[in-house]
């Protein structure tokens, strides 16, 4: 292969491909009008537009398979990938007519003919975020030898789609068959593929192009498919003749196929023709026929599985039969090799399935059928009303003179079907099989009591040299309902799963005439959802329930809790505050932001960008866990039950602190917040997250403070524990904590402005600023650090400044701190200065601090140390202030980052918190690649560029 100049798109046209499931009932009479489509230069593209970014040529690899448009954003392959090949997300991808890769479906008839493939089998890559789109005609076929390596993440996943913008069609492509050397099982019992050799050449089904597969290699590996979407295929033909989502034919447990979706396929969702890869983390939603189909030996197993049918089609297309689980076919083509094991699938049926009037009529949820072996456990049915699970033993001569039976073992299935649970044939054994009303939180998992088991069932593999593990839950369902996000968020097609939410009335909300646009403003006092596809505004300050009131008694704290609400953020959601907004989530009440990798929550100022700073507020969250006063006057500023800590940060802050450490104010996972930091008057800015007297109940993950002309994070008090923070371009402090905090911090990187050359105003620029000084000492602090990485600029480092140049960490005040694996950059005040409390400004009365310090790197001009040393010291000190380079994946790849694991102890504030022990210094592990990073993907673009 060369590197491409300058090459204008030409397409070849080829014989369509298309594939099938060879199940009884399946034969199909459809009639599609597919749109066509053309090779113009760029197309239009659902998520992706008119292609990638990429407008320089020199960039694009040549092949004898692959056409690009005038500036190479379009990239169009046909006909056989005969060499390694990496289809980079900067590309639109397309595939026209039939796509071949490697040259393994041809017949052999030796070892020695195996080997050869394998000798010569190619590997097409596909990178994280890659959009791959097809003509009508277009499908992919990888053949066995060959490899596919689509390793998507959360953040970027991989989609294939058909040309058309959004994801809405059915059957407009073909789509995505494997095909590998595994074993598959003749009809009516006649062995592997058909016979005893050590070859195998079985007639795949799915159009012209498919050929043979099948092998002896149950360990056989094609490749990796991973966060990968699948939508709007299921080509057509000929009758009996379609292609499923995904069509995995002899493919071995080599292989790795987790979190993949297919949408709105035409035939089934993914099939197993033989084979014996494992499959976990699948969403299967809007597909015409069956969502997982395995036969022809399948010998494996599949846990986790969301499938859910077209919530308003009527019903399905020609003679398709939709059911969610259809297993091995059935009678004379039985196969009772056919084995496998399935755990916690969540199963929501439509009205396709339901109705009498359609070809096939009525569906089960599953049918279970043809001599084979299943195990189903911790899954639930809903919303077949033709009955949950159908079992058929196999009819061999189809007169009742022959049968094979089917054995079937069912535990923990929840029923919600309106005619029955069994439609057919009972289990050879079952237990906890019952009729339950279903219905599913915003995660997918089932609300009911049901679903929550006593213990974990013994879930044990089907053994097929794979190793797989069960993991051994004790819920049913493809959800755990103590989870705060469900694993599908986020990667999956949004819209895909769930009921579209509809914007609630309220009287702190006014929304525009189509409820794009809505804001809130006063006090949010009833239980509210900010949902996705609106844009939210915040009018001055929002207040969350009213818990900010005083308290005198246990009876005035527990009536702010029983009067609390929860104000819900949907991810992906973005809100947008005007210059005197602010949200303040009080005591007693909680917000809910679970963003996702690929859906984070954003609240940024109003206007366009995020290169403000100052523009609005920021989130203040308040609870009822200790503060302690200035001066070491205990907690609360007094002794009593109850707490009245006047809160900084506006004009209706007021009221926080309480006695339970335990105390929960909600969750926010991959939530960004950019130019915050409203001045309210001197010493009186609000951070881009406050936390005051916030309990460790609470969860704090994944989160970026962004622009904010205050502090990044600030606690005052509490014992809220933080991982996996990115805090960038803050004006004032990083991480500051102070007035009794007692909590563990892991993950965090910091990196100040690398473009302004002095803070505004009085600011004084440190990453970390530990606990207040002299007379406003509190003693009771308490805090362990760990993996954090802190990068200074200009910004902190100008003598001019009102406040000067600043150090990268002040510890302060007579706190009690350690701090682990750790590198302070860039701040020519020296790295870290420690203080103690001199309580009456004069030297007469001295409170020490107590720091330590272990695996700490610095590169710092003036020192490591500002002031004094720590107290105890590990390798950290003034030894250790050389060199830090750090990667594109933010690592340090000095050797020095390469550490014993220190055992990191946390404080100990009632909340189980345990650290990483992690064995390098710095925020991301050495050898991490960009992709790959905790940061990578959810955080504002280019802020860590």
């Amino acid at each position: 292969m060369n590197r491409k100049g300058l090459v204008v798109a030409t397409l070849v046209a080829l014989t369509a491909l298309a594939g099938c499931s060879g199940d009884e009932g399946d034969d199909v009479t459809i009639n599609i009008e597919t749109g066509g489509g053309d090779s113009g230069d760029g197309g239009d593209g659902g998520d992706g537009g008119d292609g990638g970014s990429n407008t320089d040529c020199d960039n694009v690899v040549e092949a004898s398979f692959v056409s690009f448009n005038d500036d190479c954003s379009v990239g169009t392959l046909s006909g056989l990938v005969d060499s390694d090949y990496t289809l980079t997300s900067d590309v639109q991808w397309r595939l026209s007519g039939t796509v071949t890769v490697g040259e393994g479906n041809e017949n052999v008839s030796s070892a020695a003919d195996v080997q050869a493939l394998r000798d010569n089998g190619v590997t097409l890559e596909i990178e994280p975020g890659t959009d791959i789109r097809a003509f009508d005609d277009g499908t992919l076929i990888v053949t066995r030898g060959s490899m596919l390596m689509a390793e998507g993440t959360a953040s970027s996943p991989i989609t294939f789609s058909s040309l058309d913008d959004n994801y809405d069609g059915l059957g407009e492509w073909g789509g995505l068959v494997v095909q590998g050397f595994a074993p598959q099982y003749g009809q009516g019992g006649t062995g592997a593929c058909f016979g005893d050799g050590e070859v195998c050449n079985v007639e795949g089904e799915g159009g012209t192009d498919v050929s043979v597969y099948g092998g002896n290699d149950p360990a056989d590996d094609s490749g990796i498919i991973r966060y990968v979407r699948i939508a709007e295929g299921g080509l057509v033909a000929g009758p009996n003749n379609e292609l499923n989502g995904l069509t995995l034919q002899g493919v071995g447990y080599g292989t790795t196929v987790e979190y993949v979706q297919v949408h709105n396929n035409l035939d089934d969702g993914v099939e197993w023709f033989g084979g014996t890869v494992d499959a976990k983390y699948l969403v299967l939603t809007g597909n015409d026929d069956d969502d997982i189909d395995y036969d022809e030996g399948y010998m494996g197993n599949i846990q986790y599985a969301i499938i859910q049918k077209d919530q308003t089609k009527e019903a399905p297309t020609g003679s398709n039969d939709p059911r969610a689980i259809e297993a091995n076919s059935s009678d004379d083509e039985y196969a009772p090799e056919t084995e496998a094991v399935l755990a916690n699938i969540t199963i929501i049926g439509g009205p396709l399935v339901n109705n009498d009037a359609s070809d096939a009529g009525r569906q089960p949820g599953m049918r279970l059928r043809g001599a084979l072996t299943t195990s189903i456990y911790n899954t639930s049915v809903q919303g077949f009303d033709y009955g949950c699970i159908r079992i058929d033993d196999a009819d061999v001569n189809g007169d009742g003179s022959i049968i094979e039976p089917s054995t079937v073992i069912l535990e923990n299935i929840l029923n919600d079907c309106a005619d029955r649970i069994y439609s057919h044939e009972l289990p050879v054994s079952e237990s906890n099989v019952v009729e339950q009303t279903l219905t599913y939180s915003s995660t997918l998992a089932i609300n009911e009591a049901a679903a929550q088991l006593s213990s974990a069932p013994v879930i044990n593999a089907v053994n097929t040299g794979s190793g797989f593990v069960f993991d051994q839950t004790d819920y049913v369902g493809a959800v755990d309902p103590d989870a705060a996000t469900g694993w599908w968020e986020g990667w999956t097609i949004p819209g895909s799963l769930g009921a579209e939410e509809e914007v609630q009335t309220a009287d702190f909300v006014s929304c525009n005439s189509d409820n794009s646009v809505c804001t809130i403003s006063g006090t949010v006092d009833t239980d509210y959802t900010l949902v996705a596809g609106v844009e939210w505004r915040l009018s001055g300050e929002v207040l969350v329930g009213t818990g900010n009131q005083a308290v005198s008694s246990d009876a005035d704290v527990q009536a702010v809790r029983d009067a609390g609400v929860t104000l819900t953020v949907r991810a992906g959601v973005e809100v947008k505050a005007f210059d005197d907004g602010s949200l303040l989530v009080t005591r007693g009440s909680k917000l809910i932001a679970n963003g996702s990798a690929a859906s984070p929550i954003t609240f940024s100022s109003l206007d366009d960008g995020i290169d403000g700073i100052g523009e609005w507020g920021g989130i203040i969250m308040q609870g009822f866990a200790p503060q302690y006063g200035q001066g070491g006057t205990g907690a609360c500023f007094g002794s009593g039950t109850v707490c009245n800590v006047v809160g900084e940060g506006g004009t209706v802050v007021g009221n926080y602190g309480g006695n339970d450490a335990a105390d929960n104010s909600g969750s926010l996972r991959y939530v960004r917040i950019a130019e915050g930091g409203l001045v309210a008057g001197p010493n009186n800015e609000i951070n881009g997250l406050t936390l005051q007297g916030v309990g460790h109940g609470t969860t704090l993950e994944y989160i970026q403070v962004h622009g904010n002309l205050d502090d990044g994070v600030e606690w005052f008090g509490g014992t809220v524990n933080a991982r996996y923070l990115v805090l960038t371009n803050n004006d004032d402090d990083d991480i500051d904590f102070d007035e009794g905090y007692q909590g563990n911090i892991q993950y965090a990187i910091v990196r100040k402005d690398p473009n302004k050359d002095a803070p505004t105003g009085s600011n004084d620029p440190r990453a970390i600023e530990a606990n207040s000084s002299d007379d406003e000492y509190a003693p009771e602090t308490n805090a362990v650090l760990a993996n954090i990485l802190i990068l200074g600029s200009p910004v902190n480092n100008n003598d001019d400044s009102d406040a000067g140049a600043q150090p990268g960490m002040r510890l302060r005040g007579a706190l009690t701190t350690a701090i682990y694996n750790t590198a302070v950059k860039g701040f020519d005040s020296g790295c870290i200065r420690i203080d103690d409390a001199d309580v009456n400004g004069d030297g007469s009365t001295i409170v020490s601090s107590d720091v330590t310090l272990v695996n700490i790197l610095g590169e710092c001009a003036d020192g490591f140390y500002n002031k004094r040393a720590a107290d105890v010291e590990d390798n950290a000190g003034e030894g250790n202030n050389a060199t830090v380079t750090i990667d594109d994946a933010y690592a340090i790849t000095e050797a020095a980052a390469l550490v014993s694991a220190p055992g990191i102890m946390a404080v100990d504030n009632g909340s189980g918190f345990t650290f990483d022990d992690t064995d390098f210094v710095g925020a991301v592990e050495p050898g991490t690649s960009a992709n790959d990073a905790w940061w990578a993907g959810w955080i504002l673009e280019g802020t860590l560029d």
